[in-house]
């Protein structure tokens, strides 16, 4: 039954790129009915088998983190509105329990990687139907996405499948379906450069770059034809698209970076930054309540910046708690073998570059990729080795 429900739970992260594609009426968007339905399944796991995987320190202080966020009710403006987002974040803390519990080897692991490379794939598919059929989801530059995705948040799902294609590409198998899988996680780099010009999403194209540049250097690893037959094939395709690419208004939002770092305002970011900034000032030891920034700024909008939203929100308790959970995936990502500790803190680099201009605190997808770090790093032994099982007796809890 726990093979059945980690199956359930790749379907999950399948999903999650293209969550805002699928809506069901009463229930939400796909992404959100199927959790649930894995959550039932690895309940009833747990139940049944009456196992447990004990927690790291990363869950722990997410708990924490969690009731914070579900504290601030007190003293929120609008408790109403903050109780609503405490449901957001309890589902979070289920979400990473889970991931932790059912991702126990690398097998499962890079599975997990690939099912969210896969999603990406249909995420841009939508897009370019929306293209095709007129349908933008900003009209100013023709911006286009998945779905009822913002085109923001849809670049920079596309910008972080970047490195997990290169990583799982450059992995050494002797699967027979080895040769198939390259290909699609190959043939990615250039479909989420597409999909990135559909979005327009400027942030998106520096965290595209970051991402791209691990994948370079990972071809050192490959031998010498590969690598030449690898860039052969992505400038070649690059040919091909740049002509069409070009054309489409979205794409020519980047040629607006220079000048919008230089003379703009980030789309008003920055002042709405600064009206937040100042509303720490008064409440700058727990904040003004979680999902409560809307309320401290002139246009009532989300932060669109992670940090000054958390900052803000919850207050330097909650900031400080977030910020330990963070350096925590950074400390595990770095003391994993060579390439899993480049590719990992190429992964959070991508998010910290996203997260500058988004608010994805609470987005699932921050948790998945965070969880995954944990997780792999429990699958290194003390001498830095990768093992491909380190869940025994000792790492569980015996319900029974």
């Amino acid at each position: 039954m726990r093979t059945f429900t980690r199956v359930l739970s790749l379907v999950f992260i399948f999903m999650l790129p293209w969550e805002g594609v699928v809506e069901l009426y009463g229930l939400g968007n796909g992404a959100k009915f199927l959790g649930f339905v894995v959550v039932a399944f690895w309940v009833a796991t747990v139940a049944i088998t009456g196992q447990l995987r004990k927690p790291h320190l990363f869950h722990i202080l997410f708990y924490l983190f969690v009731l914070w966020n579900l504290a601030s009710i007190f003293w929120s403006a609008d408790p109403e509105r903050t109780a609503a987002h405490g449901w957001t974040w309890l589902q979070l803390l289920v979400l990473v329990i889970i991931l932790w519990d059912l991702y126990t080897t690398r097998t499962a692991l890079l599975a997990g990687l690939q099912a969210y490379v896969l999603g990406t794939y249909v995420a841009i598919g939508s897009a370019i139907s929306n293209y095709f059929a007129g349908n933008p989801f900003y009209s100013h530059y023709q911006r286009f996405s998945a779905g009822d995705t913002n085109p923001d948040g849809f670049g920079f799902l596309l910008a972080l499948g970047i490195p997990v294609a290169w990583y799982l590409a450059n992995l050494t198998s002797t699967n027979k379906m080895n040769g198939f899988w390259k290909f699609i996680n190959y043939a990615y780099i250039p479909v989420a450069f597409l999909g990135l010009a559909l979005s327009g999403t400027r942030t998106a194209l520096f965290a595209f770059i970051v991402g791209n540049a691990f994948g370079l250097a990972s071809l050192n690893r490959a031998r010498l034809w590969v690598r030449i037959s690898i860039l052969l094939l992505l400038i070649s395709v690059s040919f091909v698209l740049l002509p069409q690419i070009q054309t489409l208004r979205s794409f020519q939002r980047f040629s607006t970076v220079s000048a919008e770092l230089t003379e703009g305002d980030l789309n008003n970011r920055t002042n709405n930054w600064r009206e937040g900034l100042e509303s720490f000032t008064e409440h700058p030891l727990l904040g003004v309540g979680s999902n409560m920034y809307r309320s401290v700024n002139t246009w009532e909008k989300v932060a669109h910046n992670s940090y000054i939203s958390v900052l803000v929100e919850v207050g330097l308790i909650g900031f400080g708690i977030f910020g330990i959970i963070l350096m925590m995936a950074v400390f595990n990502a770095w003391g994993q073998p060579k390439w899993d500790a480049i590719f990992w803190i190429t992964v959070l680099l991508v998010w910290a570059i996203g997260s500058f201009t988004l608010t994805w605190e609470y987005r699932k997808t921050t948790w998945l990729f965070l969880s995954l770090i944990i997780a792999s790093a429990s699958l290194v032994s003390p001498l830095g080795e990768s093992v491909e099982h380190r869940w025994d007796k000792e790492q569980q809890y015996d319900l029974a």
